[in-house]
This record gives C-alpha cells, structure tokens and sequence, in this order.
C-alpha cells in the first residue's frame, strides 16, 4: 500500500500551537519508515492520522489530504481501514476489547469473519512463530506491561495486515522481548509489508530501516535515508535528542548483597514473598536499598519487578517477610505514608484538570513556586495549563515524575519511568533522580532501558536471577 499525507496540518484543541504543520510525506508499499523526535513531536499524531483515529476518535482541526493507494483515506470505511493497516499503541491497555489472551488474539480474525477451523489453525501458527506460548489462556489483567505488549503485537499480526503502524513497541519489553519483537519485524519485512515505527529506542531497528523521519515541533526537518542513520555516531544522534543506535552491553548486572552497616539508612527487604492468584511471584527476596544511591531493578517480563515495588509501597499484601526502614520493621500503613510509586501506567494516577494543578493535588503544602520548579526540570513548564490527558506519554510520564519530588517521601519508587522518553528527557529523568538521591532518598526503579541505566544506575539488581 502506498502512503500520501500531502500538506497535513493539525491541531489538538487543547494545544494553542499546531500538533502537525505542513507535513508531506511519501511511503512506498514496502518501506520501513522510523518516525523519530522528542517526545510530543507529532510522531503519534500521523500514526492517529493514518489509521483513521484522526478524525474518527480524537478531535481537532484537520487540514490537507492523506492517500492510500491513490485513494483518499476518508473515502474508506473502518472496517476497510482496519482489514489494511493494523496498529500496536504505545499504550496497549488502550487497545483491548477481551479479557482473556486467546479471545484477544483472535478477535480481529472474528470481526473479519474469517471460518472458525481457519482462526484455530492462524492461533497456532502466530503463538509458535511469536513463541508467546506461555500467554495463552491468560487473564489480559494480570499480565506485566511487556506481555500485554506481546499480546497487542500478536493481535495485530494474527490479522495480517498491509501496514503496520507501531507506537513505541518495545517501550516495556524486556531484551529477550525486543530480540523477539526484532525478528517478527524481519518476517514483516521479508513479506514486503509496510512499517512504519515512532520509537525512542533505536538500536533494534538499526538494520530495519529504510528511511528515518526526523520530526521537530511539528514538522519534518529532515529525512535519513538508512545507511547514513547506520553510520551516525552516538554524538550526532544525540545532538538531534536522539538515542544511541547501538545496544549497550553493560558488564555489572549481578545483585548486589545485603549490607547492615549503613549510617545513611536504608530499606531491607527480608525474607519477603508474594502470592497473587494462588501463584508465588515474589519468593523470599532479601536485598538493601541505601539511601543517596539509585538501584535498577531489572529482569524479564513476568518476573516480578512490578509486583515488587507494589508491595514495597503497600498496595500489594506480603504472605511472608518483613520490610524494614531504617532498621525498623515498618507495617503496611507506615509504608504507604513514606513511599511513592510513579505507576507503569501514568494513566491510572492522573486527577487533576491541569497539569500545575496536579502538581500540587496531593502535596502537604500548595507550594506553587515549587511545582513550577519541578515542571521545569522536567520540560513541562510550558503546558502548566494544560489537562493532563492531552500530553504525549512521554510527557505525562514527566509528569508524574515532577508530582514525585512534590509529595517529599521518603521512598520513592519508579516502574518504567522512561518508556516514551527522547534521549533529552531520558538524561533530564535521570539528573532529577539523582538530585533526590543526593537528598538521601531511597530511590528504586524498574527498567528495562539499558542506556538509561547506563548512564546513572549505582547498583543493579536482576530480579530473574533469584
């Protein structure tokens, strides 16, 4: 399928300034396209356009013309559109309509009214060419980020489209995930289909890609051809807020071991497991966070992490163990009134109608002055008026991240803070976190993001090694 957007322009209505602006793009049947920028760039603005989410679902001034095929895109159905281009979000959870795995992964087969031995027999085949056995027959809700990622990406390739529009489908993939995700996208490839990914992690798709669309406030200020993004430095991709194209393989990736001699303090877990739906994830942990330092707490999909911080926070009940804070064992409702956890999902933690407004919704004292202060560390100052669900991911994902340093705990947990974050805010996540670290707070954070924790991790611990 060939691609036209001939001088697109398009603006949110909550946004003073133009989401998209004089964007002409050609896409041949075939191509792999990367769309690339800092975070609220546009880049998931013409995936929305693309697959009819612009003007259908999200409302807001559109201008120009987009061609499929020569023919104009308002001139297709849905149903048109969605037997063509299939979508994996950025937010997967957006994309459900099962509660179950295997009535996800066969839904679109369904609508398309495809025979039942034929769906039964396109199941099999997806599940061990994905090799995503393990999450058949599962319940959609008790699946980590990375596996509901899996699912999404599954649904969509059951189905078999011509395009496949990707928004940041590895953000909560753990290595083995992205290697999996890497091959599928070869395959995709190989059958001449078309591909086009917003992303912020590069190095996967460093020999994929055909053509990078490097977008800037809105517009597309250059186009690279693959082989010059192949050749680019780490410099020269960083001067464009862009990421490193090349896997960083860090060498220190053991679990660090208790230490009882700490002048700083610190939270230790003993001993401490976790039940959830008759199954044991967490079993008998025992490890130290010391304040001033950031641990990343690492492993694959599934393995926990989530859970972890959970329940280090109170919002998950412990079977056994016990957690201490500064030598003390603390219960449930002292833990909770000392930690903060900035959710995988930001959705599920955003209240308020404005962002400076929920900065300072939960904070023991209105500091207005302070909450700007935090939006500017995170390069949110700019949209303080703006309502919280009308920002990129990666926006909202500062976001929460500023409402952190705003409630002044003492424990502070991050699950996944950078997924949909450029290079730019990836740096500026990690300097914040620092400064807390500097403040003698404990800081912990799940990730999967190895250039992030290359660049200020003090100690790793792999949960997947217990």
């Amino acid at each position: 399928m060939n691609i036209e957007l001939n001088n697109i322009n398009f603006a949110y209505p909550e946004s003073e300034n133009g989401a998209l602006r004089g964007v002409n793009l050609n896409i041949k049947q075939g191509d792999f396209v990367l769309l690339a920028g800092f975070s609220g760039c546009g880049k998931t603005t013409i995936t929305r356009i693309l697959n009819g989410l612009i003007p259908g679902f999200y409302n807001g001034k559109l201008e120009g013309e987009v061609r499929l095929d020569g023919r104009n895109i308002k001139d297709y159905k849905s149903y048109e559109l969605a037997s063509k281009i299939g979508s994996i979000f950025q937010n997967p959870r957006t994309q459900f309509f099962n509660v179950d795995t295997d009535s996800e992964l066969t839904f679109g087969l369904e609508n398309a009214g495809v025979p039942c031995n034929e769906i039964n027999s396109i199941l099999e085949r997806v599940t061990k060419e994905l090799n995503i056995e393990k999450l058949r027959g599962r319940d959609i809700f008790k699946l980590s980020g990375g596996e509901k990622q899996k699912i999404a990406f599954a649904s969509v390739y059951a189905s078999d489209p011509e395009v496949y529009l990707m928004d940041e489908p590895s953000a909560n993939l753990d290595f083995i995930g992205i290697e999996e995700l890497k091959r599928s996208l070869i395959k995709i490839k190989a059958k001449g289909k078309t591909v086009i990914v917003a992303e912020h992690r590069l190095y996967y798709l460093r020999d994929l890609v055909d053509r990078v669309i490097y977008l800037k406030d809105g517009m597309i200020e250059k186009e690279i051809d693959g082989d010059t993004f192949r050749n680019m430095t780490k410099e020269s991709l960083n001067k464009l807020g862009l990421r490193t194209n090349c896997y960083i393989n860090r060498a220190n990736k053991n679990n660090k071991k208790i230490i009882t001699n700490n002048n700083a303090g610190s939270l230790r877990l003993k001993d401490l497991s976790v039940d959830l739906g008759g199954k044991r994830i967490i079993n008998k942990v025992n490890y130290e966070f010391q304040r001033g330092e950031i641990y990343c707490v690492t492993g694959n999909n599934g393995a926990g992490k989530s859970t972890l911080l959970r329940t280090i926070c109170g919002l998950v009940k412990k079977n056994e163990g016990s957690i201490f804070l500064d030598e003390k064992e603390v219960s449930a409702n002292i833990v909770k009134k000392t930690a903060f956890l900035v959710m995988q999902d930001v959705n599920y933690q955003l209240f308020a109608d404005s962002v400076l407004n929920e900065c300072t919704l939960g904070a023991k004292k209105k500091n207005i002055e302070l909450a700007k202060k935090c939006l500017e560390e995170m390069n949110l100052l700019e949209y303080i008026e703006r309502h919280p669900n009308s920002l990129s991911g990666g926006q909202k994902q500062r976001l929460a991240i500023a409402v952190s340093l705003m409630m002044d705990k003492e424990v502070l947990l991050f699950d996944e803070p950078t997924s949909g974050l450029d290079y730019k805010n990836m740096i500026a996540c990690a300097e914040f976190l620092r400064r807390l670290a500097d403040k003698k707070k404990i800081i912990i954070v799940v990730t999967h993001d190895e250039e992030f924790i290359d660049y200020c991790y003090d100690s790793v611990f792999n949960l997947s090694n217990l």
